[in-house]
This record gives structure tokens, sequence and C-alpha cells, in this order.
């Protein structure tokens, strides 16, 4: 994964984290529990996302289930 540019804000490097996106995961499953996924991108402004359905050649980090 590249490295976050340096010339972004604390907050930015906040929102990117990988952390991030798991607090993000928990709320959705603790809101609708069911399949959600941290999926890792190239992407140095979102290198994380939480998705319900990631794409089949989505390069998922985290899965949690019920």
């Amino acid at each position: 994964m590249p490295a976050p540019a340096a010339n972004l804000s604390p907050k930015r490097h906040l929102l990117c984290s990988r952390e991030n996106a798991h607090r993000v995961a928990s709320r959705l499953f603790d809101a609708r529990p069911g399949r959600v996924s941290i999926v890792r991108t190239d992407n140095p402004l979102q290198p994380f996302y939480v998705s319900r359905s990631p794409a089949r050649d989505a390069h998922v980090e985290v899965e949690i289930v019920s």
C-alpha cells in the first residue's frame, strides 16, 4: 500500500486509518448485523473502505459476519 502523502492533515490521517475503517464497520454491523467487509484500496486518500457487498476481486482485509 502506498504511504499517505506527507502534506495530508492530521484529521485526514485519522480518517484514512484502518482503525477508523474498523470503527465504521463495527457501527454498521451493530446497526444491521450481517456481512461487513473492510477493503484495502490503492488510493492514498481512501486506503480503506467499508462495504456490505465488496467486489469479487476486492482486497478484503477484514470481514465481520453474523
